[in-house]
């Protein structure tokens, strides 16, 4: 019997792909589609890769509408209306904290992530009842699947939120679940994940669940996976970008399109070390009137750059931190001198919690992190009554019986 559900093919090839370089490739040469096909149709193992394909770059068109909001959420970037181009009045809400509901910017995000959940959930569904000819290919379904029913889940436990200060997310639907509850169901799809992967893919949740430990205070199960994850030389884990959906940074808060600027605060690391632009570039925008002149950030400098979702630097600066937690300075140093060197940067001589955060800062600039850390370190630079979470959209709450009201 035929379900309601139709899959709009559109969203499943998108023209947008990931790659870890050198270890992980896709090529996107599917000729275009046409119209709509029945969802039973793609019940099929010839119809595996389209849709893990479709799955990936859903990815690509959901991490960098979050980040970008995120960071702008985040003390990291700032919106001013004196900046040529800016005109979303969505914009100065996120960066005040002062979000309403209907937030078109945080309803997008939002929706694009609602995407990436259930084409990857789906997927795995459909590996479960697909009878597979070649188990290689139930393999990939099950790995993609899962990993990025993972990414999706985390994404709702670090950046969404019922309330100002309760993170967390729904899927299906459902109840509300909170934070802590969003990351370990998370991890349970990258554990669900581990035995399909190859061994960089590996390294790569590995990171990834490493980082949700760190997150959620875990330090000995984020130190069993961080010795695990990505190692010095690995290729980042990143989503690509191209003309047909641009990188959102490039495109809103870069050379495409000058909204957001760099938080001066940043800017200070470079006036410190000039090297620094290595790890924070950026290029000079005059306002409108020619008064002032903003810094806005330069990382992504082509609608094509990619976003990194995971790097060997970022895991070697969370065994740095638990390094320095459990008292061993000399190595948490030797980590994230290693990080330094890889940009070509002098080494430090010496390192507390202070310098971390720093580091941290710089190395994860405009990836999405810096909100984060700034609720973990208690760093908060808004008042303690903004939004410390991009809202749960009033879409979602209108449509679902369990957010009524809320």
């Amino acid at each position: 019997m035929k379900t309601a559900l139709r899959l709009v093919l559109s969203f499943l090839v998108m023209a947008i792909l990931l790659t870890g370089a050198g270890c992980e490739k896709w090529v996107n040469n599917i000729d275009p589609i046409i119209g709509q096909v029945e969802d039973e149709a793609l019940n099929d193992e010839s119809q595996i890769p389209i849709l893990i394909n479709g799955v990936k770059g859903q990815f690509a068109s959901t991490i960098d509408l979050v980040f970008l909001a995120a960071d702008l959420l985040s003390d990291e970037l700032g919106y001013d209306a004196r900046l040529p181009g800016a005109t979303y009045s969505t914009y100065p809400q996120i960066d005040e904290g002062i979000i309403v509901l209907d937030n078109y910017t945080v309803n997008a995000a939002y929706v694009n992530l609602g995407e990436l959940r259930f084409y990857a959930d789906d997927l795995v569904r459909r590996a479960g009842e697909i009878s597979f000819a070649k188990e290689d290919a139930k393999n990939e379904a099950l790995l993609w699947g899962n990993f990025f029913g993972g990414v999706a889940r985390y994404f709702y436990a670090a950046y969404f939120g019922l309330n100002p200060n309760e993170g967390g997310g729904v899927i299906d639907g459902g109840p509300f679940i909170p934070s802590a509850e969003m990351y370990n169901l998370a991890l349970q799809k990258f554990e669900a994940a581990l035995p399909y992967a190859n061994a960089y893919m590996k390294r790569v949740i590995h990171s990834l669940m490493a980082r949700i430990y760190l997150f959620t205070e875990d330090y000995m199960n984020a130190r069993t996976h961080a010795e695990q994850g990505l190692q010095e030389g690995d290729p980042p884990f990143q989503s690509l970008h191209n003309l047909e959906s641009p990188n959102e940074y490039w495109r809103n808060a870069g050379h495409g399109r000058t909204q957001l600027y760099v938080s001066t605060w940043l800017l200070d690391y470079v006036k410190e070390d000039p090297a620094e632009a290595a790890r924070i570039p950026v290029f000079p925008q005059t306002t409108k009137d020619k008064a002032d002149t903003f810094y806005i950030q330069e990382k992504y400098a082509t609608e094509s750059d990619p976003i990194p979702l995971i790097t060997w630097q970022e895991n070697s600066l969370i065994l740095a931190e638990l390094d320095l937690r459990d008292g061993n300075s000399a190595s948490a140093l030797a980590y994230v001198n290693a990080v330094r060197a890889s940009h070509g940067l002098a080494a430090l001589s010496d390192l507390d919690m202070n310098g971390l955060i720093a580091e941290r800062n710089k190395e994860l600039f405009v990836t999405g992190i810096r909100l984060i850390d700034q609720r973990r370190f208690n760093q908060w630079h808004l008042d303690e009554n903004a939004w410390h979470f991009l809202p749960i959209p009033e879409s979602e709450r209108n449509a679902n019986p369990n957010l009524t009201g809320k």
